[in-house]
């Protein structure tokens, strides 16, 4: 069973980094690049789930699409949390630890992930497209959560224990 602790830092690693991450990717996309709406950013995450019925006019869909979008980032925060021990051996830089872990996040959600789900295959391209990606998800994603996570993995009281 987790302890508090552990509940409380993957849930603060997971949020931070599903709300920088959409926020990030909204000031990209919308108002800098002006591509998208906030809508369809949301309403994209939800087609994963939803399919072609996530396009629709409604405001929920897209606030489904915020949720499935909170979820998988805290996943990514507990699978984070859970290999923390041995990655901070590998990466003790709890920054590039973070850079590092957001490389796979983002190969894991575009090589495997958005393929299975869209049905589309994975295709590399080293546009702007893909740097606007990756260094969202490293900076957005991977290093909060690992920052979140070496400091709520040394607080006093914890031992970094598991559970």
């Amino acid at each position: 069973m987790l302890r508090n602790y552990s509940i409380r830092t993957i849930l603060s690693a997971g949020i931070t980094a599903a709300l920088l991450d959409m926020s990030g990717a909204i000031i990209v996309y919308v108002f800098l690049l002006k591509l998208t709406s906030i809508q369809r950013i949301l309403q994209t995450v939800a087609a994963g789930a939803l399919g072609k019925a996530a396009y629709g006019e409604s405001w929920a869909t897209a606030l489904a699409g915020l949720a499935f979008h909170t979820i998988i980032a805290l996943c990514f925060a507990a699978v984070y949390y859970v290999i923390y021990p041995l990655w901070s051996k590998v990466f003790p830089n709890k920054w590039l630890a973070g850079a590092v872990y957001g490389c796979v996040v983002w190969a894991i959600m575009n090589i495997a992930v958005l393929p299975l789900v869209t049905g589309k295959p994975f295709h590399f391209q080293t546009d702007q497209f893909f740097f606007y990606s990756i260094g969202l998800i490293i900076f957005m994603v991977g290093i909060p959560i690992s920052l979140i996570t070496s400091k709520g993995r040394s607080t006093p009281g914890t031992s970094g224990r598991f559970i």
